[in-house]
């Protein structure tokens, strides 16, 4: 085969490789990427976060039942006419008083600890509403950067596209299977030069059937790389 027809094709197409080699690694793109997912870790933490504060607030509620039937028993012991007990009962009541006290008292400190939760719920809930809304607006300024330089592009790719069609009819069609095979892998170039014994591409050394088959053949594919060697 014309390996100069190959070559020729591959130097044309490896405009189109930069083209989209350089699509690939636009800025925007990754930034557009990183955005999208710092938006969806923003949007499960504040569904974990409502969950969170579903919870404290059937916390609160519950130890809110707790407080009021604590204080009516308390309120019973003060509506009772102490005149009319035995010491025995007064003591009783008393020791009751004293109980009814120390579970108001605990139930204070758990709803000053719902009250410091629920504030920093709240204030870590902005934090992430924030951090959506901020990933939101740079992820749709990036993509519109990077739409902008595909839109850009894709008229040369088309160009290009057009003529390696073209050329493409020239070269056996094992061949080309095999290049764009390669060329689907982002492999570039897929067409190298033997390099002394090795292969232009990995510098992977060739043993001597494959020395001896590539200057047989003129082409070879190269067993670690993949790649298609010629010699010059």
């Amino acid at each position: 085969m014309d390996i100069n027809k190959i070559l020729e094709y591959q130097n044309l197409d490896s405009e189109l490789f930069k083209i989209e080699k350089n699509l690939r690694e636009n800025q925007d793109k990754k930034t557009a990427t990183q955005m999208q997912n710092n938006a969806k870790v923003a949007q499960e933490r504040s569904f974990k976060l409502n969950e969170k504060a579903s919870e404290l607030a059937k916390e609160c509620e519950n130890t809110k039942k707790q407080f009021k039937i604590q204080k009516n028993k308390m309120d019973e012991i003060f509506a009772k006419d102490v005149e009319k007990l035995s010491e025995q009962e007064i003591e009783k009541l008393m020791q009751l008083k004293d109980k009814l006290l120390q579970n108001l008292s605990i139930l204070e400190r758990n709803f000053a600890k719902l009250a410091e939760n629920m504030n920093a719920l709240l204030s870590d809930f902005n934090k992430t509403k924030n951090a959506f809304q901020m990933a939101k607006e740079q992820f749709s300024v990036s993509k519109q950067n990077y739409d902008k330089a595909v839109e850009e592009a894709e008229p040369k790719k088309q160009e290009i596209s057009k003529k390696l069609a073209s050329l493409e009819k020239g070269i056996d069609a094992k061949i080309i299977d095999a290049y764009k095979k390669r060329r689907n892998e982002n492999i570039f170039p897929v067409v190298v030069a033997l390099a002394g014994n090795c292969c232009g591409g990995c510098r992977v050394e060739l043993s001597m059937a494959n020395l001896s088959k590539l200057k047989e053949d003129k082409i070879l594919k190269c067993e670690h790389c993949h790649r298609i060697i010629y010699v010059k």
